[in-house]
């Protein structure tokens, strides 16, 4: 037994520890879920701001367009030409193009050839136009962009755009190219980041991840870093807030969206510790009041370990006299209402042990019977025998006397009756010896329509079999299962209805523990005063029965270490089932 010091620490460590555990979960659960809503009012802010550039954006782009789309209109090639009319006229619209709200580095026209036919302005280099920008020119009227370029002058960001120039004829007469100045036409819409905090970042990207415009390059005179935009950004689903560690190494959430009339991509970023810093404030406040609880859980566990302990050391007294013999005593009840628990579950153990031991004295006075009735049983069986024989050469003698024939034939079954009593009470008296072998149910269930098909044949009545086993083997005495089987079919097929049909099926039980068989007739079914002694021997519900069948039953099923029951199917009728843990194979 445990000393009163003893005894009153590890009360103390236990209470500890039960109020410690959920302080810990709490403030996990809290931590997580603080941190989840201030990732979601991130997500609306950022998604705010997004939606917001996106408007002034596409705004922008329609105006783009429709101002490019106007000089494009104006152009008329004639022969690979322009006439110098024709020139004045978009020389006029190509000013007044370099002067609207989108920054123009130059305009060139080209014949279908792509001959440059005009420029504006005459001095302006124009870098040669690539192979792959040219493809992707179609006979329509739809912008079309090529890979951004970083101007040796400015060191802006420069996009080329361009159209395709039909004439009133729908033929193909030319293109019409000019150099978009990305970081001055955007820096109005995109470069004020005032609304996301001191390290909110906007970037324009395109598709393949050249940065258009961002609105904090990493040098003043020095194009942004390509490095910061990765392909795992591009690949982000649109309008999810997500985290990464950008280029220098900062975690960030950001949030992306695509601009597919131009095939861009926005991105709105702000460092994760200037969205947490509130956050982690709070977490200093929710630690110094968790160590407050922490105090307070210690001071009560040590107040309630001094009033358990005594208490507890009274009742390990007094449950050493139990623990010597005298079973007649019971524990009275505490004033602690925890502890009454406890005592109820020790008078209740107690009365189980004094009930099993009624059922050893009732299950030793069964053998001395069964030992008494096997003897008496071998002593009768011989002159059962006699009578038996003398009473069939008398049904010879007066088998012409229609009266003394049927008196010999009612004779005769009641020393057959006699004769499976006698067997049944020998077998049930007998100890069983089982040797366990690896069989199938299929062979078993098998064995039992062979045997009782005639009997069901004579009332109509069909036997099916369901193996549920998945072709695993069961470990049993065969005969002995065999002859539970028998039993409960057979008792089965005297209940059943003619015409109807008898269920016999094998299933495993939940995790591979085991298995159940079931035998459901079709009957009546059982009636509650029944159930409970249905397996008590010498009980019978039949005019003709022993009362030793399910009796039989029940002991060769506890001899394999399993249990029998009774009970109604919902489906109809009365159900039996053989549970057995463990032996699957």
């Amino acid at each position: 037994m445990l000393s009163y010091s003893s005894l009153k620490k590890k009360i103390f460590i236990g209470m500890a520890i039960t109020g410690l555990v959920p302080i810990l979960i709490f403030s996990f659960q809290n931590h997580y879920f603080a941190k989840k809503a201030i990732e979601k009012l991130e997500k609306d802010h950022l998604n705010y701001s997004l939606k917001s550039r996106m408007l002034w954006l596409r705004e922008w782009l329609r105006h783009s367009k429709k101002e490019f789309n106007r000089i494009a209109g104006k152009v008329n090639i004639q022969d690979g030409t322009l006439s110098a009319n024709n020139k004045t006229i978009i020389k006029f619209a190509a000013d007044t193009l370099f002067k609207g709200h989108a920054s123009y580095k130059s305009l060139t026209i080209f014949d279908h050839n792509w001959n440059p036919i005009s420029q504006f302005p005459d001095d302006n280099y124009i870098p040669p136009l690539s192979e792959a920008f040219k493809k992707k020119f179609r006979q329509d009227t739809l912008l079309v962009t090529s890979n951004p370029y970083i101007s040796l002058n400015d060191k802006s960001t420069i996009l080329p755009l361009g159209q395709t120039l039909i004439d009133r004829r729908g033929l193909l007469s030319g293109f019409i190219v000019a150099e978009l100045n990305v970081s001055r036409s955007l820096n109005r819409i995109l470069a004020d980041t005032s609304d996301l905090d001191e390290s909110g970042k906007l970037y324009l990207v395109t598709a393949d991840g050249n940065i258009l415009f961002s609105s904090s390059p990493s040098q003043e005179d020095s194009p942004p870093e390509q490095s910061l935009i990765s392909p795992d950004i591009l690949k982000t689903p649109y309008w999810k807030l997500k985290k990464h560690y950008n280029s220098q190494g900062i975690s960030v959430f950001f949030i992306a969206a695509d601009i597919p009339e131009m095939n861009w991509i926005l991105i709105v970023e702000i460092e994760k510790i200037q969205v947490l810093k509130e956050f982690q404030r709070y977490i200093l406040y929710g630690g110094i009041t968790a160590l407050f609880i922490l105090l307070l859980i210690l001071l009560f566990a040590h107040k309630k370990a001094n009033s358990l302990s005594t208490p507890i050391d009274e009742f390990a007294t007094l449950t050493r006299h139990i623990a010597a013999g005298n079973y007649q005593e019971r524990l009275p009840e505490f004033q602690d209402r925890s502890l009454n628990e406890a005592v109820t579950s020790l008078n209740n153990m107690l009365d189980t042990i004094e009930d099993a031991k009624k059922n050893i004295i009732q299950a030793t006075s069964l053998s001395a019977v069964g030992k008494l009735s096997s003897s008496i049983v071998h002593e009768m069986r011989n002159p059962l025998s006699s009578v038996k024989i003398n009473l069939q050469a008398l049904a010879r003698k007066v088998k012409n006397d229609p009266a003394y024939s049927e008196m010999a034939a009612i004779a005769l079954t009641q020393v057959k009756r006699l004769e499976s009593m006698f067997t049944e009470l020998l077998n049930f008296s007998k100890p069983i010896d089982l040797t366990p072998e690896n069989v199938s149910f299929e062979l078993l269930a098998n064995e039992v329509l062979e045997i009782l098909t005639q009997k069901a044949a004579d009332k109509i009545i069909s036997i099916e079999i369901s193996d549920n086993l998945d072709s695993s083997l069961i470990k049993v005495d065969k005969q002995h299962m065999l002859l539970a089987l028998l039993n409960l079919v057979d008792n089965a097929i005297q209940w059943s209805p003619s015409e109807s049909i008898i269920h016999l099926t094998a299933d495993k039980l939940p995790d591979n523990e085991g298995f159940i068989i079931t035998v459901r007739d079709s009957g009546k079914g059982l009636r509650e005063d029944q159930m409970a002694k249905l397996f008590q021997p010498f009980y019978t519900t039949r005019e003709k029965g022993t009362g030793l069948g399910l009796a039989n039953v029940k002991k060769i099923v506890e001899f394999h270490g399993g249990t029998v029951s009774a009970s109604n199917s919902p489906l109809g009728g009365a159900q039996f089932s053989m549970i057995f843990k463990g032996r699957l194979t």
